[in-house]
């Protein structure tokens, strides 16, 4: 496959699993790269992105408007889209400030499921023929846990608009969803510096330890390429094995 002439579009793409995706894309060559996040300005270590090729476009997903305005701005910097993956998300309830319960419903949904929706649509009215869209999810969609209100339900609305998209633009268009289990991103970043549950959670990951974002990478990058293509409307799980493991141990 010959990914130097793919046009992409990655959201949340300055940190964990959006970075790790967008520096795989690089690697394997390609240059037409948009990598978006909500700052007006990118992070300092953008600038590895940008030398390899990466364009920043700031967007704050979790508006009505803003979703499909970095979709069109994308489709004609890079004359066209042949991917998009959706990586932008947010957990308010590890750290609510001052946010009453509704702010983080809103919050999160709007981000997760109804950035998605958004992007989606005008993913679809845009993108070449045969285009892949990609949304990372969570194992959580499914598999609920404490303190995951908001961010779980967003999540599993994600995959069900990662589903209907795949039957309505079936078989122009392709749209496929990731499920990450527990990775080490800034949202786990408490879990990875505290050795008693870093001991708990490598005792119930069958692959015995935390992922990483970049053990994520590879499945997006499956998901965009025609290695794929007759994929449409999944989730794959990139867990470790959690989802597979029966019972926890204490």
């Amino acid at each position: 496959m010959n990914w130097s002439k793919k046009r992409i579009l990655v959201t949340g793409g300055t940190h964990g699993i959006g970075r790790a995706v967008s520096l795989a894309l690089l690697d394997r060559g390609v240059t037409n790269l948009v990598v978006a996040a909500e700052t007006e300005t990118p992070p300092d270590d953008f600038e590895e992105l940008a030398k390899l090729g990466a364009t920043y476009r700031q967007a704050d997903l979790g508006t009505k408007t803003e979703p499909g305005e970095l979709v069109k701005t994308a489709h004609q910097q890079l004359g066209g889209l042949d991917g998009l993956v959706h990586c932008a998300g947010v957990y308010l309830e590890s750290s609510p400030g001052d946010r009453d319960a509704a702010q983080i419903w809103d919050e999160t949904m709007n981000i997760k499921a109804r950035g998605g929706y958004l992007l989606a649509m005008e993913f679809a009215r845009l993108a070449a023929d045969g285009a892949s869209f990609v949304a990372v999810t969570s194992i959580n969609a499914e598999q609920s846990e404490p303190d995951h209100l908001a961010y779980d339900p967003a999540c599993a609305a994600l995959g069900g608009v990662i589903r209907a998209f795949a039957v309505h633009h079936a078989p122009r268009l392709r749209f496929n969803a990731l499920a990450p289990g527990l990775i080490h991103t800034r949202l786990t970043d408490e879990v990875a510096q505290s050795p008693e549950l870093t001991g708990h959670v490598n005792k119930n990951i069958p692959l015995g330890k935390m992922g990483q974002p970049a053990d994520c990478a590879g499945t997006a990058l499956f998901l965009l390429s025609d290695d794929s293509v007759y994929i449409t409307g999944e989730t794959i799980s990139v867990d470790g094995g959690i989802r597979a493991n029966q019972m926890s141990k204490s």
